[in-house]
This record gives structure tokens, C-alpha cells and sequence, in this order.
């Protein structure tokens, strides 16, 4: 074979060649996986129940016998968000109730100790409200029922104002979480300056201060709140200003077994000292009827034990 005819062999065989791969059939395509964003939710809120030894409000002693049970729930909506001074607005919605076991004083307010069907229900709130965030600060407002389904208090219908600061930016570990809230008495009141009677109004103010320091370790979370109320206006008997100081050790548990879909699933428990002011017992009835009150005295020294489960979503 000569030189001419070699290179025309090379030729069509690399002519060949690259035919044989210009038909060997389409490139596979590689798939590219599109991960879209997580969309972050405009309603949040939390359900729960604490079981308490105590039941105190606002620093008076309502119930320290037989099993108290309290459920609540909680839902937040966020109406508002954006980059300005203004970050946010949530409406708010809540419930909270108490049931206990111990009953004596049931129907007392309606006529008639433990006339009442629903005599293990004591205490049922429902609260609405709006809170606007500007960045770590929030400022919000609510109206709150207060009610008693088991006929031991007249219902009472209050207005609040609430300020809390984020501080964790800025202390790091070492956060307190300070706020501070002032609620009126419109109908009704939730202190122990009682008047009792279908015609009565509401009478003083209620404050509260608080810090709510705490570390987190793992699942485990420790808190130390402590808080303080006060009164004015004849909130509390005797138109006393102070009406008790809490110190709390807290511990929540993060169960993190259960399904996220499910929500944030925490145990906890707890214990906080109470010191009272003057004579912050329940108010007790002497006769079928609202019209024969006392006040019954009670330890300034309460020592109230705690625990619960809170799922948040």
C-alpha cells in the first residue's frame, strides 16, 4: 500500500470515527434540584398547661388546696412587617383558665356556695391586643376579661399597656429581658379592695416589673425570674402601694424526639418564693350572699411549685 493510499485510509476511518459519535444518541442531562425558600409563617402562638401548688394573683392568695390545673392558649398574627423604625405588628388573641378541685367558695358571688355546675371551673381570661416591635423593643396594649364560671368573683374587664426590651444583642449570655406592664380597672377589679354588688365598678391600677435572666445549655434551658407588683387607686386593701415580690428558679426541657411538624414540645418545673404585701389573702365569704366579705389573713411567705408542658409553633 502505497503513501496515497494510506493517508486516504486514515481518512475514512477517522471520518468513521467521528460519525460513530455524533449518533451515539443525546448527552445525558444533568438535573439541577431547586430548593425553594422556606416561607415563615405569619401566625405563631403556643398551647400548654402549668400544674401549680398555689394559686396566686397579682400577689393575692386565691387557692393553696387540692389540684390546680391551668390550660392556655395563645395565637399571634402578624399584620405588619417591615425595614423602618417599625418592624413589625402582631394582633394578639389569648385564653387562660384555672381549674381546681378544691371548690368551697363557688356560687358565693352569684348566691348559694357551690350552685355552680361548672363549680371545678375557677377562672377563665380571654385577652386581645396589638404589639408593635421596633426592632429589640416592643410596645403593646390589651383588653382582658376576666371571668368566673364558677360564680366566686365578678367579672372584670381591664385595660393594659406592656413594654419589654430584647437585651440579649447586648449582654450576650448574661440577658435580663426586662419589662414592665400597668393595667386599669375599668368594671370590676382583680385586687382585694372589694366592694362587692352587681352596680360596682372598677376601682385602682395594677403594675408589674420583671426580669426573666436565663442559659441555656443543650436542650436544657434555666431561668431566674423575678417580678414585683404594686397598686394604686385602692387596688389593694387598705390603698397600699406594694403588693408582693417573686424570685423563681425554672428549668424547661426541650423535647426534641417529637416530629417538628408537631411544633416545639419543652417540659418544666419550677419553684418561686413570694413575699406579700400587708394582707394579700383571698377574699372569704361569710354568707350565702356577696353582701358578708372578710378578708381572710394569709403566711406573706408563699412558697408556690410548678411544672407543665408548652408546645409552640
Amino acid at each position: 500500500m502505497n503513501t496515497r493510499n494510506i493517508t486516504t485510509f486514515a481518512a475514512l476511518t477517522a471520518a468513521c470515527l467521528a460519525g460513530s459519535t455524533a449518533y451515539a444518541g443525546p448527552k445525558p442531562v444533568k438535573h439541577t434540584k431547586v430548593i425553594e425558600p422556606v416561607q415563615e409563617s405569619c401566625i405563631t402562638g403556643d398551647i400548654g398547661f402549668d400544674v401549680v401548688s398555689n394559686y396566686l394573683r397579682h400577689g393575692i392568695a386565691l387557692e393553696n388546696q387540692g389540684l390546680i390545673v391551668q390550660p392556655y392558649a395563645d395565637l399571634h398574627f402578624r399584620i405588619f412587617k417591615g425595614a423602618g423604625a417599625l418592624t413589625a405588628i402582631t394582633a394578639d388573641i389569648g385564653i387562660w383558665n384555672s381549674f381546681q378541685s378544691h371548690h368551697t367558695t363557688a356560687g358565693n358571688f352569684a348566691g348559694g356556695p357551690g350552685s355552680q355546675t361548672t363549680a371545678n371551673w375557677f377562672e377563665f381570661d380571654f385577652q386581645t391586643g396589638l404589639t408593635f416591635e421596633f426592632d429589640k423593643l416592643k410596645l403593646g396594649g390589651y383588653f382582658k376579661v376576666y371571668e368566673s364560671p364558677s360564680s366566686v368573683f365578678q367579672t372584670t374587664y381591664t385595660a393594659g399597656a406592656i413594654i419589654s426590651y430584647d437585651d440579649s444583642g447586648a449582654l450576650g449570655a448574661f440577658s435580663l429581658h426586662p419589662y414592665a406592664l400597668v393595667e386599669f380597672q375599668l368594671e370590676g377589679t382583680t385586687g382585694n379592695n372589694f366592694r362587692g354588688g352587681p352596680g360596682f365598678h372598677g376601682r385602682g391600677q395594677y403594675y408589674e416589673v420583671g426580669v426573666a435572666p436565663g442559659y441555656t445549655i443543650g436542650d436544657l434551658t434555666l431561668s431566674l425570674p423575678v417580678k414585683a407588683g404594686f397598686g394604686s387607686g385602692g387596688f389593694y386593701l387598705g390603698n397600699r402601694g406594694f403588693g408582693f415580690i417573686s424570685v423563681g428558679a425554672r428549668a424547661d426541657y426541650a423535647l426534641h424526639f417529637v416530629p417538628a411538624c408537631l411544633g416545639k414540645w419543652t417540659v418544666n418545673a419550677g419553684a418561686t418564693y413570694y413575699r406579700l404585701g400587708g394582707s394579700n389573702g383571698p377574699i372569704a365569704f361569710s354568707g350565702a350572699s356577696g353582701a358578708g366579705l372578710s378578708q381572710a389573713r394569709t403566711d406573706k411567705n408563699q412558697l408556690v411549685f410548678q411544672g407543665g408542658l408548652k408546645v409552640a409553633f
